[in-house]
């Protein structure tokens, strides 16, 4: 077994697949350690032990050091699993903790040890692969990169891929039963028009989030949520961005329904522009966004809504939405367990500008 390339390897596949961050690393990078913090687990990887001792060590560092450990990685770990890459031979003791904290320790000297320590079968049949060509400073690259969008896209986003799959099939389908995307066969499939969703067809307020005017619509909202999906998704996880995402499309949908009483509205950019509005209320509440990765997001901000600009029926209203809820529901959801007073005042904040633009929908002349 190629110790280096199994040890970087298996490192990344933890990031990718199963959404871990390295919360540390040694100067020679032959330790790095991971952290999930939703899951409270951490998982460190080490190479070229020579004995049980150290072992042992890692054992006692890891229980008398558990409260510095948690201040440093900010958040109590419910678990520890080591992963010790080898080609020393040793003989090994059982040094399992299930109480107070969970302790695992897994060595590794071939292939067939590391594939029966692999948390899932899916990684288990990418581990056992004999066809991988890259090298092990390929995998050493993706992992320890500091660039924050390589960072982000290289993590595995089921919830993102499975709505723009949504997408393109919904696309696809309406290519091969319309010869032509005129607004009137738009409306005929649920595009957003005031007239119908006040008069009760309210399903249009979702169904409109899955449609599109033209394949340059559907090509930009897509790489668009390629990117935005991915970064909310690998920081939140896949059930909330889903929340951010949908709760995102209503709102923009409903202040666009407030101000355009005339033209038809489809898209899922005020959806998106929700998740942009997610990640800059996020970099508010982290403060650990730094200038590079700020800089990075505006300029593909600025690109998305210049586009937009010279794209026909696009509904500048809806993005603005779709921006102000993602921003809000955001917030509301951070501040639910860090500060119940500004949570409420959030959410209070929400529901009243929701009822604002019930009203103005109802009562607003077509």
């Amino acid at each position: 077994m190629n110790i280096d390339k199994q040890f970087w390897k298996t490192i990344y596949y933890w990031i990718r697949y199963l959404n871990f961050d390295i919360v540390s690393r040694e100067k020679d990078d032959q330790e790095i350690w991971l952290a999930h913090k939703r899951k409270k687990q951490v998982v460190i990887f080490k190479q070229h032990i020579k004995s049980t001792q150290e072992i042992r060590f890692d054992k006692a560092k890891v229980l008398e050091h558990k409260d510095e450990i948690a201040n440093f990685i900010s958040f109590e770990p419910q678990s520890f699993e080591f992963y010790y890459f080898t080609e020393s031979e040793f003989s090994e003791e059982q040094l399992n903790e299930v109480s107070p904290i969970r302790i695992k320790f897994n060595v590794i000297r071939h292939t067939k040890d590391l594939i029966k320590h692999m948390p899932n079968i899916f990684l288990a049949r990418l581990i056992s692969e004999d066809n991988d060509k890259k090298t092990y400073m390929f995998y050493k690259r993706k992992v320890l990169t500091d660039n924050f969008l390589d960072k982000y896209m290289q993590k595995f986003s089921p919830a993102t891929y499975t709505i723009i799959f949504v997408n393109v099939l919904i696309w696809l389908c309406m290519i091969l039963y319309l010869n032509n995307f005129s607004d009137v066969k738009l409306l005929d499939v649920g595009g957003l028009v005031h007239f119908n969703v006040v008069h009760g067809e309210w399903y249009r307020i979702v169904t409109s989030m899955f449609l599109h005017f033209s394949f340059e619509h559907i090509l930009m909202n897509m790489l668009s949520l390629f990117i935005f999906g991915k970064i909310v998704e690998a920081i939140i996880g896949s059930w909330r961005m889903l929340t951010v995402y949908f709760i995102a499309g209503l709102f923009g949908n409903f202040v666009s329904l407030s101000f355009n009483t005339t033209t038809i509205s489809v898209g899922a950019s005020g959806a998106i522009f929700g998740l942009i509005g997610s990640i800059f209320a996020m970099m508010y509440v982290s403060k650990t966004f730094n200038k590079k990765m700020l800089g990075q997001l505006l300029i593909a901000l600025v690109i998305l809504v210049g586009v937009s600009l010279f794209m026909s029926n696009i509904n500048i209203v809806a993005h603005i939405g779709g921006f102000i809820g993602g921003l809000l529901i955001t917030l509301i959801g951070y501040y639910y367990k860090v500060n119940r007073n500004i949570f409420w005042i959030l959410l209070i904040g929400m529901l009243v500008i929701f009822i604002a633009l019930q009203i103005r929908i109802f009562t607003i002349k077509e």
